[in-house]
């Protein structure tokens, strides 16, 4: 039932006066994007595959995203995947895997066989504006390989991401690399991180439009999620309606048990979100 202002304004009194009650109404619906696990946060695939993936996705996540593949190869990953029935959203990738392209080309093949779609470098240093530009034309190049094979290469944000290092236009690291590696480089916003920089995630959501494909769901103050200065109902707003969200992914690294963390963590999306 779809009612207008007009259609509430009438129905307001005299429904009220007869004892009947309005339906519920939903203003604003989320998109059905799937909840991903940062592996790092459960220090990795461990020494048992099977019952890692198996209680991740006893949890409620729907996929992993890798930080390291524990020495297994990716046909070996992807059954333990398959027989959790997860999927793999990516990887944090060193840098050097990205920008020498020869080894991209094996990365992406490795990636393919995960049935992986991202390719993220986890974090980087650069000398000032001039190395942040650089690293970004670099990431450029190795972004339109990728696409060629269906994948997106991208950049994992930590606060150091969020000095200024461009002072005469007043621009971060993350934005001179963004600027830089143009709009086909996927930006992995990590809400945590920024709120605890003091940085404005919403600004640079909406500054680079349609580049937040793949997004790292950390609270501030290495809380859980809505527990912390996270506007996560604007957050979520936001990245489906500009930031072109396709996949979330929890990642917690502060003092609490990891795998409870993580629990706690899916729970509180599917509570936030739905």
């Amino acid at each position: 039932m779809s009612l207008t202002r007009r259609d509430m304004l009438k129905f307001g009194a005299g429904s009220l006066a007869a004892g009947l009650f309005l339906p519920s109404i939903s203003f604003a619906a989320f998109k059905n994007i799937p909840l991903c696990l940062q592996l790092y946060t459960v220090k990795g695939v461990s020494d048992n595959p099977a019952k890692r993936m198996a209680d991740v996705a006893a949890m409620g996540y729907k996929g992993v995203e890798y930080a390291g593949f524990g020495g297994y190869d990716a046909k070996a990953l992807k059954k333990f995947q398959d027989d959790a029935g997860l999927f793999c959203t990516g990887s944090h990738t060193g840098r050097n895997l990205i920008e020498d392209l020869e080894k991209l080309k094996a990365t992406i093949e490795f990636h393919k066989g995960l049935g992986a779609k991202f390719i993220i470098c986890p974090g980087m240093r650069n000398e000032g504006a001039d190395g942040w530009k650089k690293a970004g034309e670099n990431f450029a190049k190795a972004a339109e390989i990728a696409e060629k094979a269906g994948l997106y290469v991208g950049y994992h944000a930590h606060q150091h991401d969020f000095d200024i290092v461009d002072k005469e236009k007043n621009l971060s690291s993350w934005e001179v690399f963004a600027d830089a590696g143009g709009e086909k480089v996927v930006l992995q916003i990590d809400l945590g991180h920024c709120v605890n920089k003091g940085a404005d995630p919403f600004k640079l959501i909406e500054k680079y439009p349609g580049r937040s494909k793949t997004v790292h769901l950390k609270e501030s103050d290495g809380k859980i999620i809505g527990e912390g200065r996270v506007d996560w109902k604007r957050a979520f707003t936001l990245l489906e309606s500009v930031g072109g969200a396709e996949t979330y992914t929890v990642e917690y690294e502060a003092g609490m048990d990891r795998m409870e963390a993580s629990r706690l963590s899916a729970a509180a999306y599917y509570k936030i979100h739905g």
